[in-house]
């Protein structure tokens, strides 16, 4: 068996492949950010199309994702279900146009 160092994409990998998979990695830990932030605050209902925006501006603002996740919980538009986290990346690829960061940041990262 041979190692190899993380990250590496040996040449039978699909680049694809592994893009996505470093988003999923990348959904997971903003999940447990997001868990952790949300049982400090008093959540308010899920408002996917407002989450967007937040999120988007944030990170216009060079906020981390995570920074823009903990500005959405704090604006009160995340229940905090894994519902809700499925919607607002349904709404982010619906708005890419008008708000790419959170796109990008949410699906293609």
């Amino acid at each position: 068996m041979q190692t190899h160092a993380i990250g590496f994409v040996h040449p039978s990998q699909d680049p694809g492949q592994m893009r996505a998979l470093n988003g999923v990695l990348l959904l997971s830990i903003s999940l447990s950010v997001l868990s952790s932030a949300a049982r400090a605050l008093e959540l308010g209902p899920c408002e996917p199309a407002k989450a967007v925006k937040i999120i988007d501006t944030s990170l216009k603002e060079g906020k981390t994702l995570e920074q823009a996740m903990e500005m959405m919980i704090k604006a009160k538009v995340f229940d905090g279900s894994k519902a809700c986290i499925t919607f607002i990346r349904e709404t982010s690829m619906t708005m890419r146009d008008p708000y790419p960061r959170a796109f990008k940041s949410l699906w293609l990262n």
